[in-house]
């Protein structure tokens, strides 16, 4: 005998305007993981997830967890602190694909084989999450997101217990997020550098949903275990098909203007500082102050960012951040007492504990597993020889040799 479950959806006044909605459970109800791939905005990098619901009376429905607002007060500055809030939306699936059809971006469905008791539980649990009390949550890229929330709804929703693959490799936050970066390195560079050393942590199955194509994978390759009547098994996934086919991947701007990537604008500030280094020997000429105060503010920029993130922001996986070491947030100090006469020794001493940090940082990079990306090493090489440099011209004028060996004048 069917079942009768009655979904009341209200949405949010201004965005959506549904009518209510009914959904006669019974064999004709499909539940579906929708996973879309990753587009071309910065945001939409990752790709998205959703939960679709249909039947044969009407109803086809997605359950949307990815839903924001840019206009929000204060937005970005929420963001930063890892304060942002999403919400779960409902609306007709052909309004979601067609906003994917418009970006080219490929749709996929993996149907679900559950009972009816699972779809039962499935659609209660999206009730009860789509209640205005409960609609909105506090968004977390790697714990709590689009694609991490319909994976504990359908989890929690089965009968038996979601077995994954053991074939699936484990691998760490940096190489899984930064893979869909590749095309836009700038983001890239910026992302990394906010990274702590949780995110060089290797991570199984379970930590990878966070990523759409990634829950896409586990789910297609997970069974469902369960006691019933002795041990039983079924794979999770009946059938996939293809919503919406993408547009081929264009060649972008990344690879067409080289000139812009962080790698080339390393690679020409460290030709330039050798060049200053070689042909202008004094380090109070104003070529070199000009370029050290440029340097100096841009990782002492680099170093308050990291700071903040470190240890103002709830983001994961941005503590512990060993690029501190040589994006040092005191070297803004350092740039604007260039321009002073400042004590010497203060100048000799800062850049000797500072060299130290910078060769600490490669030795943990060299033997720790942390990411130090390719397109940074001539700005970490730039900074490393500028400061022995100014180091060695310090050590003349700051000490003379004597018998007992170097004395301060």
């Amino acid at each position: 005998m069917r079942q009768r479950i009655v979904l009341l959806i209200f949405l949010l006044t201004g965005i959506y305007n549904l009518n209510s909605q009914t959904i006669n459970l019974g064999d004709s109800t499909v539940v579906s993981l929708i996973t879309c791939e990753p587009g071309d905005a910065l945001y939409a990098k990752f790709g998205h997830t959703a939960i679709r619901i249909r039947d044969t009376e009407g109803v086809d429905i997605v359950f949307n967890y990815g839903i924001f607002d840019f206009r929000t007060e204060h937005f970005y500055w929420k963001f930063m602190r890892g304060h942002t809030d999403y919400l779960l939306g409902v609306y007709p699936t052909e309004n979601f694909l067609q906003e994917y059809r418009e970006r080219g971006s490929t749709v996929w469905e993996q149907e679900l084989d559950l009972t009816q008791g699972e779809k039962r539980k499935l659609i209660e649990l999206l009730t009860i999450n789509y209640l205005p009390q409960n609609r909105m949550y506090r968004y977390n890229f790697v714990y709590d997101n689009c694609a991490t929330r319909p994976y504990e709804i359908i989890s929690k929703s089965l009968s038996g217990v979601l077995v994954g693959d053991n074939q699936l490799e484990e691998d760490s936050y940096r190489n899984m997020i930064t893979a869909y970066l590749s095309d836009v390195p700038w983001a890239e560079v910026g992302i990394n550098l906010l990274f702590g050393v949780d995110a060089d942590r290797n991570v199984g199955m379970q930590s990878s949903v966070f990523l759409p194509e990634k829950l896409k994978d586990v789910i297609q390759r997970s069974k469902i275990m369960s006691l019933n009547n002795g041990l039983q098994e079924r794979k999770i996934v009946k059938s996939v098909k293809m919503l919406v086919k993408g547009e081929p991947v264009t060649e972008t701007a990344s690879t067409t203007f080289w000139i812009l990537h962080p790698f080339t604008i390393s690679l020409i500030w460290l030709i330039i500082g050798i060049i200053l280094m070689i042909f202008k020997t004094n380090m109070d000429d104003i070529a070199n102050k000009i370029f050290d105060t440029i340097l100096y503010l841009t990782t002492g920029l680099g170093g308050m960012l990291i700071f903040f993130f470190m240890f103002f922001s709830e983001h994961p996986i941005t503590g512990s951040n060993l690029n501190i070491l040589w994006l040092n947030p005191m070297n803004i100090m350092l740039a604007l007492m260039l321009w002073k006469r400042s004590p010497r020794k203060f100048f000799f001493f800062y850049n000797v504990i500072y060299l130290l940090l910078i060769v600490l940082y490669v030795v943990i990079t060299l033997f720790i597993s942390h990411g130090t990306l390719t397109s940074i090493i001539p700005l970490l090489i730039l900074v490393l020889v500028r400061v022995i440099w100014r180091e060695e011209r310090l050590l003349h004028i700051l000490f003379i040799p004597t018998d007992k060996g170097l004395q301060f004048r």
